[in-house]
């Protein structure tokens, strides 16, 4: 076959020299055919070992077939694969460069808090070398004051030994009883230094002790893969503590049709979940955000609105007859909850004992009432409008713990009180103004 490529008519010709294509799966053979099923070029080999049986055309025959496909494929190389792949690069070198000024800083602060603890040693050792003069200084000048008072003892002793030696020996026997008609004290005191004993104990400081006069190293992971590659390395090589802060990795996401907007979501099962908005609208949809046949009426809103139970049943609000009803598995509502002339605004089922949490107001009052799965109330914890660390309660959460989390958004904070209700602490975002929204809790 002659063939030609027309680089100005980009098409290919018959009417030109030969060109002989070796096989790149069996390069002492040439292409002698295209496979109209597999759309590939062969040559002898290949049509005996992979196409026996199929049907065979011309390379310029199937070329033209895949002519349009080839330069759209092309054609979006060069409009966007490579323009992407080229960003992709100079996003990754700069990540690299990033990463590595990042590590760079992190060395040098690690030789910084080293040079600050050998500085803190340094004067620890110069201070503690300054008392032990100092308690030199003093031991020596009480010693020396306590000698001095010795001597003068010793010396006053002496001159009375020797001045009766000198009179006895004259036999100035007058002056010896006019010297000695009064005899005078000389006690001996214990002279005792000003310290009894000093001594050192020495510390036996370990590596691991010596490691915590460091800080600490804090490692953001891409993903979970990375995060058990970086552990891998980093594991048992190090005094430092480092930690890894919580990865959160998009899985998919979806539109779903039927709602203005997504306030709640209550987990049903792998294939299904019930979303709603403020307005009343509940839909169960799957993961593909297609909306079940499966619907019901009931005048609900809010926020927290519904939850699921231990069992996978489904609570949700029912504003008019101010209870919370159960959506069984069948299809069925039933009520679970009185709650008289209260109105609910949140509720929360616990997944450590099935309890139900149900946040609520009257008028100016709030109040968050633990019930259990039955629907008789534990404990409450009312607040009158003097005294209220609830404002609304718009979602509600239990952590491992028993505490009761509450997403207050009229209050713009996350408002935490322990199982008895008691408040523990309350967080307001760092600076700028906090409207939390959903909450969940880690099981650690």
């Amino acid at each position: 076959e002659k063939i030609i490529f027309d680089e100005h008519k980009d098409s290919i010709s018959s009417e030109a020299h030969e060109i002989s294509e070796r096989c790149a799966i069996h390069p002492a053979m040439f292409y002698v055919m295209c496979c109209k099923e597999c759309k590939v070029p062969v040559c002898i080999t290949c049509i005996k070992e992979r196409h026996n049986g199929h049907v065979f055309i011309e390379t310029l025959e199937l070329y033209n077939i895949l002519k349009e496909d080839i330069t759209k494929y092309v054609s979006d190389i060069k409009s966007r694969e490579i323009p992407l792949t080229q960003t992709t690069l100079t996003q990754a070198i700069q990540g690299r460069l990033e990463m590595t000024e990042a590590i760079r800083k992190v060395r040098s602060d690690l030789v910084s808090d080293a040079a600050l603890a050998k500085k803190l040693i340094d004067q620890n050792l110069e201070s503690g070398v300054k008392v032990m003069d100092e308690i030199e200084n003093l031991v020596i000048a009480d010693s020396f004051h306590k000698e001095s008072g010795i001597r003068d003892t010793l010396s006053d002793l002496q001159n009375i030994v020797r001045q009766y030696d000198d009179s006895n020996t004259s036999n100035r026997l007058a002056e010896l009883i006019n010297c000695y008609s009064y005899p005078k004290s000389h006690p001996v005191q214990k002279r005792t230094p000003i310290a009894s004993d000093i001594t050192y104990f020495p510390k036996s400081l370990t590596l691991e002790e010596a490691g915590e006069m460091f800080g600490y190293l804090s490692i953001q992971a891409k993903g979970v893969h990375e995060l058990k590659l970086i552990k891998e390395s980093t594991d048992k090589k190090t005094l430092i503590q480092i930690k890894f802060p919580p990865i959160v990795e998009k899985i998919m996401s979806f539109e779903i049709s039927g709602i203005a907007h997504t306030s709640h979501i209550s987990y049903v099962n792998d294939e299904i979940a019930l979303f709603s908005d403020n307005n009343s609208k509940l839909v169960f949809a799957n993961k593909r955000g297609e909306v079940a046949k499966e619907k019901f009426e009931m005048l609900t809103s809010g926020y927290g609105c519904h939850a699921i139970t231990q069992e996978r049943d489904l609570l949700i609000t029912d504003l008019s007859k101010h209870q919370i009803c159960k959506l069984t598995k069948e299809q069925k509502i039933l009520p679970v909850i009185k709650l008289g002339a209260w109105t609910a605004t949140a509720l929360c089922c616990s997944q450590r004992n099935g309890d139900i949490l149900v946040g609520m107001f009257l008028k100016h009052n709030v109040k968050v009432v633990r019930y259990n799965n039955k629907g008789n109330p534990l404990f409450e914890n009312p607040q009158n409008k003097g005294n209220q660390v609830y404002h609304t309660p718009c979602y509600l959460s239990e952590n491992i713990n028993g505490d009761i989390c509450v997403s207050d958004w009229n209050r713009e904070s996350l408002i935490v009180s322990d199982r008895e209700g008691c408040h523990r602490f309350s967080y307001s975002g760092s600076g700028s103004r906090f409207y939390p929204r959903g909450i969940i809790n880690d099981d650690v």
